[in-house]
């Protein structure tokens, strides 16, 4: 079958589906394990791709934990009482809101019931699996004498017969006496989290009573307690025991037991699902229901929560597959986080391609209120280019690098907002939240500017003077306007026409792809069983071809990794790397170390001292006192690092920004650490790739293992090389080709090769060390025009950008040569595989001695399966 996924439609792929189904009740497989195994997978995989045509637009809310995702949420839909919201993690299950569009004139209502989905057997096992499984590889790295690999390896308490007897007996090793192999004090606490959370989930698999898989309808509410987290709790100092308190649908349905029996059944429930009539006079939706009866938004538990992490990890890599449109919510003090990293790499886990990711995310930076418009003192009036002001306004610089690296440069994907202040704007009700909650809020009302202010409008008026296209004009205006949420709400309703059939297209072809290719393996298992040499060879030379085909996919991505150009091409087609991801672009790494040097706080001191200066000149240091009693010490609240060595401090002692010293050592570390940032990048592409290559190349794998696909090979191979140990050279070679993961260790040994040297990394420091600088009071003084040349500002200017560029090189050359190295042993190993495969002309079947009997009447032909018709009806012409 050619891979035509990317021509169809959404009607097409429905079609497609159907038939699929149509073709699996009147083909006959053959009576083998594996066939029937395809069979199911057939099954399933066009079950899958019927499921995501039929879903509602789907908008996953997604964030770090305590991010103010919920009241965002809430407020958004016009009630911020709407979910939970703590101080403390508090939304720990999946929360689907399915929105309709209620009467105009109406207000926005929840339904008095709420329907709790458990988990079936099967995806507690998955679960139980997931969690158990990375446990027992961490400790195992870090202390093998605690005999997690050797008790637990290949064991699942959900599915063996044992049940949980094994880690019951295996866990209190993690909490050693005096007199155990390993001491207390070195076993990580985020192991012992681990097993708490493994305890919490087998109390509630013990305790619950004919609930797994089961739906209920609960009262909403009593629903409060399926969504909050318990208070986070400090690792336990003893093992856990067991905790069985039993409870059943009669308890979850009555109003007294409900709220107790809910938050014991918490670590069993896989989603919420409540049902919303939203007020169009608040938000009208219409636009977003046009071709679909309901819009579902999915608000995520934050990932990073203490006591939860390993299962909502595993409950939100299941659901993100399914989602058409992101809404990245970050915090407007520190956009920067790892929750919001690792929900993306659980996106990219499903095949998704950046491109794909970065057209299907918004991005809201929340908790604008807290952020302060900068003085500017440098720069008091007139027109103001954003690359000025970036420098000095954290919250923005940050928001303008982190949101833009999820949303690909696309400025109209992101908006600064805040809870609070739409909630004074559009006067909206939270008297359903808890009494804690609803004194945050109004304590965050209280410090609010005054109603009218316009707080960001100065920015915002002198950016679009230097710039009327600039982007962050309209966002800070619309931020002054009602903290953005009418804003985001437009983004939301954009987006969703303009990509939402486009995202839901995309998450159909994903599945089209796996389903067409295991119909490709059932074929295999259909055509063996019906015989002839013909029919083999036939096969043979498409299953060839079809190896061909993903080469010449590949290598031209693989040649292409030493380029760094733009992400796709000129009209944001896929990205040029091809499928299986692309490694860290080494031009977005320059960048980004430029922007960290750039950050250092030494520059913008000295160049605050130049600013002070009566002559705008950086002043001298101060020498230390020789008289009286020398300071010696810090006060108990100011710890080493409390104002991180500021520079110009005037104390004289020490590495300082009047030397060159204190630069080198930021230097260095810097560069280290973003060596090894570059590293672990290389390594986690990589491991995409591999992923991605060996999905592909998996039905090709499966039918090179089969017994009878070998001989054939072997038979053909011998014929065409010459002898068999040849042949059985060369099928190896692609045996392994067939599987990059292959290739880990090889690309683990060029990865572990060190980076710069501290005598490489002095070398390239734009100057000499240890140095005064010409601030140094060290220094001599010079004539007047020499003391204004080296010590005006521009040197300090200049000294950050080499140091800048200095940085960016070493980084990026580790990466540049490291990369080249991958590249050439992958391309290496695939090119000769391409030259190994016989041409199509090649793939004959043995001249026969004498005719077969049978070839005069049917004229070698079999006649037409099903499956057959299926695959010839969808193939490109």
């Amino acid at each position: 079958m050619n891979s035509t996924t990317h021509n169809l439609s959404l009607a097409d792929l429905r079609l497609f589906a159907q038939q699929t189904l149509t073709m699996l009740s009147e083909q006959d497989v053959p009576d083998t394990p594996e066939a029937h195994a395809s069979r199911d997978r057939v099954q399933a995989l066009a079950g899958e791709l019927a499921s995501r045509l039929d879903a509602p637009v789907t908008i996953g809310v997604v964030g770090e934990y305590s991010v103010g995702k919920s009241l965002l949420l809430g407020t958004l839909l016009g009630r911020p009482d709407l979910l939970p919201v703590e101080a403390a993690p508090s939304t720990g299950n999946i929360t689907v809101l399915e929105l309709t569009r209620g009467a105009p004139g109406s207000t926005t209502v929840v339904s008095s019931t709420t329907d709790i989905t458990f988990l079936d057997e099967e995806r507690l096992a998955a679960c139980v699996g997931a969690i158990l499984g990375e446990l027992v590889a961490t400790v195992d790295a870090k202390h093998p004498d605690l005999g997690a690999r050797e008790m637990l390896g290949g064991y699942n308490p959900v599915t063996d017969p044992r049940g949980w007897a094994l880690f019951e007996a295996w866990y209190p090793r993690l909490w050693p006496s005096g007199t155990g192999q390993v001491a207390f004090e070195t076993i990580s606490a985020a192991h012992r989290d681990t097993v708490t959370e493994l305890c919490r989930i087998r109390d509630a698999a013990l305790s619950q009573q004919d609930l797994l898989g089961k739906p209920i309808g609960v009262a909403t509410e009593s629903i409060r307690a399926a969504l909050v987290l318990e208070a986070a709790r400090r690792t336990p100092p003893t093992a856990p025991k067991r905790n069985v308190q039993p409870f059943d649908m009669a308890q979850l349905k009555q109003e007294k037991t409900a709220p107790d029996a809910l938050r014991r059944a918490f670590p069993l429930i896989e989603r919420v699902t409540q049902a919303v009539t939203l007020s169009p006079d608040h938000w009208d939706i219409g636009g977003l229901t046009a071709e679909e009866h309901t819009v579902r938004l999915l608000d995520f538990p934050g990932i990073g929560a203490a006591g939860s992490y390993g299962r909502d990890t595993f409950l939100s890599r299941r659901e993100l597959v399914n989602v058409h449109t992101i809404l990245l919510v970050v915090s407007a003090s520190r956009a920067e986080s790892k929750g919001a990293s690792a929900f993306w790499d659980m996106l990219t886990e499903d095949g998704r391609q950046p491109q794909a990711l970065a057209s299907a995310a918004l991005v809201a930076a929340n908790a604008f209120d807290l952020a302060k418009p900068p003085a500017l003192s440098q720069y008091p009036d007139g027109p103001l280019p954003l690359e000025k002001l970036l420098p000095h306004a954290a919250e923005i610089n940050g928001i303008h690098v982190y949101g833009n690296k999820f949303v690909a440069q696309r400025e109209d994907g992101i908006v600064v907002v805040s809870s609070v202040n739409a909630i004074r704007a559009h006067q909206l009700s939270y008297t359903g939240a808890s009494p804690e909650t609803r004194d945050r809020i109004s304590a965050a009302l209280r410090a609010l500017d005054p109603p009218g202010t316009r707080r960001w409008e100065p920015i915002a008026a002198r950016l679009a003077a230097a710039d009327r296209d600039n982007a962050w004009t309209p966002r800070l205006r619309a931020y002054d306007e009602d903290g953005g949420i009418t804003r985001l709400r437009t983004l939301i309703v954009e987006h969703v026409r303009r990509h939402g059939v486009a995202q839901k297209l995309e998450r159909a072809q994903s599945s089209h792809q796996k389903l067409t290719r295991e119909i490709g393996v059932l074929r295999g298992h259909v055509r063996r069983a019906g015989g002839g040499r013909s029919q083999e060879y036939r096969e043979l030379a498409q299953r060839l071809t079809e190896f061909r085909r993903l080469l010449d996919e590949m290598l031209p991505a693989l040649h292409a990794l030493r380029d760094d150009g733009p992400p796709g091409g000129p009209d944001g087609g896929p990205d040029a790397h091809g499928a299986g991801g692309r490694p860290p672009r080494r031009g977005e790494t320059a960048e980004a170390v430029r922007d960290e040097v750039f950050d250092w706080r030494e520059w913008q001191e000295l160049l605050s001292r130049a600013e002070r200066d009566r002559h705008h000149l950086v002043p001298r240091s101060e020498p230390p006192s020789s008289d009286g009693i020398p300071i010696k010490g810090r006060r108990p609240g100011r710890g080493a690092g409390a104002d991180g060595g500021a520079a110009g401090s005037g104390s004289g002692g020490g590495a300082s920004a009047d030397s060159t010293e204190a630069f080198l050592d930021k230097f260095r570390s810097l560069v280290d650490r973003r060596t090894d940032d570059g590293r672990d990048q290389l390594r986690a592409w990589f491991e995409n790739w591999a992923a991605h290559w060996r999905e592909e190349f998996g039905p090709l794998r499966a039918w090179m293992a089969d017994g009878g696909t070998d001989a054939v090979l072997t038979e053909l191979f011998t014929r065409l090389r010459g002898s068999a140990q040849k042949a059985d050279q060369q099928l190896d070679h692609l045996w392994t080709a067939l599987d990059p993961v292959n290739a880990t260790e090889r690309v683990a040994e060029l990865l572990s090769a060190p980076g710069s040297t501290p005598e490489e990394q002095e070398a390239r420091f734009p100057a000499r060390s240890p140095h005064a600088l010409p601030w140094h009071h060290r220094m001599p003084l010079l004539d007047q025009q020499s003391e204004e040349r080296e010590r005006h500002p521009r040197s300090v200017v200049q000294l950050r950008q080499n140091t800048a560029d200095a940085a960016a090189r070493l980084v990026t050359e580790y990466l540049g040569r490291t990369l080249a190295r991958i590249e050439k042993d992958l391309v290496a190993l695939y090119t000769k595989a391409g030259e190994y495969l016989p041409t199509e002309t090649e793939v004959r079947p043995p001249r026969p001695s004498f005719p077969s009997a049978s070839a005069a009447h049917d004229g070698g032909e079999e006649p037409d399966q099903p499956i057959d018709v299926l695959i010839r009806a969808w193939s490109a012409d």
